[in-house]
């Protein structure tokens, strides 16, 4: 019924902006029953300020009621509330430390911008989206101020989702004023604007000679520990990298025996004998099976293969089953049959009362409601044509009301039942009162389709799971291989003697929720992080996404700089490259000094040659790709004169500057002025945030709680 989806939707979209604007969702059980330590209540500190998990847990409730609201899902995958606690974080360092920055500069937002930012003539977005007309997609300013005129005597948790909007759009009207004084303090003199044009435009003709480093194999490089240590000192500034872990692994699969087979076959065979012959089939359902009856009627073809064509040519009571299905025993009888047309249209007008949360506004008792309904009832079978003027004047349901009570084609079974059997039951024409959880509906029947033969089935199915026993046995495995372990040449031992696949996870983050293999891994992360850790420790049992899971610590690496150790492998053709460089070096000046040698010493040397025209702004020299200090060099020469060689990313180079082409001459630079003022100001939007980061205090100490 298009109420019941309007009240759904009105009540979410008081919150879906929330998460749009702030990310602001996050898993809340995981902090109420958990804490690292008994006394300890701090999650982590900004600047100084201490973030209580107390408060980071009532943020959490909050935004999981937000989560459920806006996406109708009641029940979050654990996959989501990880992330959805991971981001939370976030939102915490993010407004806390820009509600640092506007205090301090004196950012305000007085009452007037925000009342104005809700009810002025340009509401803000957050306000749009929330008041939309969720079948028309238009927003009405007058159904805000309906509402805040109301504001003392809606349900509480609406209110209280209406004062976190209020609380967005000024958070969001702060961050806009101060991302705004961050760009438009930015300006760019004539003199660097033109600096900008000469870069752009100065160009030189040049040519260049390439002797590419894959001219020498890496198999005749020999490089020394001293070699490697230089390379290292020099340029470890640029590998820096967040904590992470190496781990190995073994899981132990909990799966059913064959034992636990025979059972569950045999529990079946008993359930299905019990099954075609009970009178009360919904409650043996509901009683043995592992999913609840489900009442809904089905037309030929929406069934599973084996029981389509069975049902809908038997007579009731017929069974079918034992089957195995995905893993599952199912097995169903045929509970009813009818003639029901697939749709139905209706009208309605609804008269709700105080305590529904459809009309905040509304002031009626459930008795009053009912008397209300009655009345319009009598008016309008006393006169069908007044139906249309009701139901727009006097419909609490103001989605119908736009379309006087028309609620158009609707499946059998979409509404609430009592809505449905009304309509499902009465005839085209009739209208009638029903009662629902949103009030009273005066139903105008409008048309049904042709009925249609329909099945009702009752299913019960029963899983094929291990059993306790079956979960003991893999758990003392597990158990005694970690035990047996010790260290790392006991791991690998005794997986070489039993036969267990070892898997790898590599540069965990203390960020993650998942390895390769294991969705729910956040036990053996938070373990491979704790501080007590060494390289080649072996865990103890995890019980993990079901299996259990044993590991051994492979490697450490810490925030900063790696060690020369971890960067060895990856740093290797690099340091080979370097002494590639020299020996080309070498080889060039022997044969090339002078302008004069070049034509003859690069043929000789198999150098490869190119022409170009090349701008002082660009970095990517043609046919080689990012060569910035070749470029670099070929500008400091005057024209014709030949470089010595440079070392480049791709090969060693002697470049030869034939021509320098100066910049058009230009007086107004009005363009480059707006292209960097533009350029600095999306990253004033995209950076600031990152930047307030890099510069504060953050302490994070989530792994202690989860």
């Amino acid at each position: 019924m298009a109420l019941i989806g309007d009240i759904r939707k009105r009540s979410g979209l008081l919150v879906i902006i929330i998460g749009v604007a702030l990310a602001a969702f996050v898993l809340g059980d995981l902090l109420s029953n958990r804490s690292p330590r008994r006394g300890i209540n701090t999650i982590g500190k900004i600047n100084g300020e201490q973030i209580l998990a107390t408060d980071f847990n009532q943020r959490v409730d909050e935004n999981i009621e937000a989560r459920k609201l806006n996406t109708g899902n009641e029940n979050l995958t654990p996959d989501e509330q990880f992330q959805i606690r991971q981001s939370t974080w976030e939102q915490v360092i993010n407004e806390a430390l820009l509600l640092e920055e506007v205090d301090r500069l004196g950012l305000t937002v007085s009452t007037q911008e925000l009342d104005d930012q809700i009810r002025g003539k340009n509401p803000h977005t957050y306000i749009q989206q929330s008041f939309r007309d969720p079948e028309t997609g238009a927003f009405d300013p007058a159904n805000v101020i309906s509402f805040l005129q109301n504001l003392d005597n809606v349900d509480p948790q609406m209110k209280q989702r209406y004062l976190t909007i209020e609380k967005a759009i000024k958070e969001d009207r702060l961050n806009t004023k101060y991302r705004n004084l961050i760009a438009r303090g930015f300006y760019v003199p004539a003199a660097f604007a033109k600096r900008d044009y000469d870069a752009r435009n100065t160009k030189a003709r040049a040519r260049y000679y390439g002797a590419s480093y894959t001219s020498i194999a890496d198999s005749v490089v020999t490089v020394t520990d001293a070699d490697f240590e230089k390379f290292y000192k020099e340029n470890k500034h640029k590998y820096q990298q967040e904590a992470s872990r190496d781990i190995e692994y073994v899981a132990f699969e909990i799966l059913p025996s064959q034992e636990d087979r025979d059972k569950i076959t045999e529990q079946a065979r008993k359930l299905y004998d019990e099954f075609t012959t009970t009178e009360n089939v919904v409650s043996f359902v509901n009683a043995t099976s592992d999913e609840r009856y489900d009442s809904t009627w089905m037309k030929k073809g929406s069934l599973p293969y084996q029981l389509d064509s069975l049902m809908f040519n038997s007579p009731v009571g017929t069974t079918f089953g034992p089957y195995i299905e995905n893993n599952v025993y199912s097995m169903a009888r045929l509970v009813d049959v009818q003639s029901r047309p697939d749709s139905l249209k209706a009208s309605h007008i609804l008269v709700t009362y105080k305590g529904t949360n459809v009309n905040p506004a509304t002031t009626l008792t459930k008795e009053q409601a009912k008397a209300k309904a009655d009345s319009i009832l009598n008016v309008v079978k006393a006169s069908a044509a007044k139906f249309d003027e009701l139901a727009e004047t006097m419909n609490d349901d103001q989605t119908a009301a736009k379309t006087k009570g028309d609620l158009n084609w609707f499946a059998d079974g979409a509404m609430v039942p009592a809505f449905n059997n009304a309509v499902l039951n009465g005839k085209t024409g009739d209208i009638t009162v029903v009662e629902t959880q949103f009030g009273y509906h005066v139903i105008k029947i409008t048309g049904k389709t042709a009925p249609v033969k329909k099945v009702r089935v009752a299913k019960v199915k029963l899983a094929i799971e291990p059993s306790s026993k079956t979960m003991q046995d893999v758990y003392t495995l597990a158990s005694q291989f970690a035990t047996e372990s010790k260290n790392v040449e006991g791991f690998n031992k005794l997986l070489e003697e039993k036969g267990y696949t070892k898997r790898l996870a590599e540069r965990i983050s203390k960020d993650q929720n998942s390895i390769p293999g294991i969705q729910q891994a956040r036990e053996v992360i938070r373990w491979s992080f704790d501080n007590k850790r060494e390289i080649g420790d072996i865990s103890p049992v995890f019980d993990l996404d079901g299996r259990y899971l044993v590991a051994n610590l492979k490697e450490i690496r810490e925030k900063g700089a790696p060690t020369l150790a971890q960067l060895r492998e990856f740093i290797e053709p690099l340091v080979k490259r370097e002494k590639k460089a020299e020996t080309l070096i070498a080889e060039i000046n022997k044969e090339i000094k002078t302008l004069a040698d070049l034509d003859k010493g690069y043929r000789a040397l198999g150098m490869k040659a190119d022409t170009n025209e090349i701008a002082f702004a660009a970095s990517n020299l043609p046919g080689y790709g990012k060569e910035d200090e070749v470029i670099g060099i070929l500008f400091t020469l005057n024209a014709g004169q030949m470089s010595k060689p440079v070392k480049g990313n791709q090969a060693v180079f002697i470049v030869v500057n034939d021509e320098l082409v100066a910049a058009p001459p230009k007086d107004d630079f009005t363009t480059e002025k707006r292209m960097l003022q533009n350029a600095f100001r999306t990253r004033a939007q995209r950076e600031a945030t990152e930047a307030l980061k890099r510069k504060a205090n953050i302490e994070d100490n989530r792994l202690m709680f989860f």
